[in-house]
């Protein structure tokens, strides 16, 4: 009892698993072939024809070679009870053609065309021999029924030719759909890419200067203090040999980041928060600048990175909501630097902020901080951000 249960569970779970709109297909087809009387075969063959022909196709996308084949049974019990080919329910027709748009999808491009061009010249074949067959007898009888059985085997010819066509758009607009989820993940990598080269050319900046300070400091020890021995000497000359060395691999790391992304090296000073002002001025629109805390002097690397983040913050609300008013909130809190933009433009989405989205993450996460961007309901578009001091 309790497999049974299992097998129950198990089976239900896999029914739930299928595609709503194959269920609801494959149901609404079996509804309207039941509804529908026979023409010849009994009741019982008829009942079980359609569910045949029909229910199957809820397995479409799952199981799909079982959705074309199956079904067949389902004609087949039909002829083969009496049933003619020209008077089964409208819903068998209607699955057979969808078994085979089915069969298409999973073929080739060629493949589909050939077994298309295939299946269409068959019927046509099987129309122009009905049709001979029929102009050889005298009875008026025949001959109308012999032109209403080649009527449908042109409409069968044709019903493959479009529904052919109609699997060639399908597979054709998948396959664009798939090339552009790809560009967009490109463009994505690359971006990121580029926001990261550009991140280490300022890092660069800021930590070669330190590190010089270092490289210069030591040297000069020995000529400024008083008293150096020799082994404190030759531990200052090995301090700025290692500074020195360090200041190398940096650069030569920059190289290879600029190597990868093409892009001309950035030599003005790298700006701050102090010059956020300047970059209110330049904005066109209203800006409302608000500073919680006291500020305190940050470290030169979060100083970079929070003016690029308004910065780019200033620049996706000109582009996407221009003319909208921009809040820019920015705390200092014990250890963190808080940042908050919100501008009250139209209703808009993640995906709008485009590459400067990413950059904005690439940055705070570079520097072990977080970064959050959504819209705000009613309108317009929200971005966090938060910065460690240390």
């Amino acid at each position: 009892m309790a497999a049974m249960d299992t097998s129950l569970n198990n089976a239900w779970a896999y029914v739930r698993g299928l595609p709503q709109a194959d269920l609801v297909i494959a149901a609404a087809l079996a509804f309207v072939g039941l509804v529908q009387p026979g023409y010849g075969a009994p009741l019982p063959a008829h009942l079980l024809g359609v569910l045949l022909a029909t229910l199957p196709l809820a397995l479409r996308h799952r199981q799909p070679y079982i959705a074309v084949f199956l079904p067949l049974t389902g004609p087949f019990l039909l002829v083969s009870t009496g049933e003619s080919v020209f008077t089964m329910p409208v819903a068998v027709y209607l699955a057979g053609m969808l078994c085979f748009y089915t069969l298409l999808r999973q073929l080739s491009r060629q493949q589909a065309w050939l077994l298309g061009i295939l299946a269409a010249l068959g019927w046509l074949a099987v129309a122009a021999f009905d049709t001979l067959r029929g102009g050889l007898t005298l009875d008026l009888g025949d001959l109308l029924g012999t032109l209403y059985g080649s009527a449908f085997y042109l409409g069968a010819a044709v019903a493959s030719v479009v529904i052919t066509l109609v699997s060639d758009l399908r597979r054709t607009r998948t396959e664009v759909t798939q090339a552009k989820a790809v560009n967009v993940e490109t463009l994505r990598e690359q971006a990121a890419m580029a926001e990261r080269a550009r991140i280490a050319r300022e890092m660069h900046d800021v930590v070669a200067h330190s590190i010089s300070m270092i490289a210069v400091r030591a040297e000069s020890a020995p000529y400024t203090l008083d008293n150096l021995g020799d082994a404190a000497k030759e531990e200052f000359a090995e301090i700025a040999a290692d500074a020195r060395t360090t200041l190398s691999e940096m650069r030569r790391l920059l190289g290879v980041l600029r190597a990868d992304v093409k892009t001309t090296p950035e030599t003005a000073p790298q700006p701050g928060l102090a010059r956020l002002g300047e970059l209110i001025q330049q904005h066109d629109g209203e800006v409302d600048l608000d500073v919680v805390g006291e500020q305190a002097s940050l470290p030169q690397a979060v100083d970079v990175s929070a003016y690029r983040i308004i910065q780019e913050c200033l620049a996706n609300a000109r582009k996407h909501a221009p003319g909208s008013r921009v809040s820019i909130e920015i705390a200092y809190r014990p250890g963190l630097l808080a940042i908050r933009v919100a501008n009250d433009g139209p209703p808009a989405t993640v995906a709008e902020g485009g590459h400067g989205l990413i950059g904005m993450r690439e940055r705070a996460l570079s520097m072990g901080g977080w970064f959050n961007a959504e819209p705000i309901a009613g309108g317009g578009f929200l971005v966090k951000a938060g910065l460690p001091l240390e």
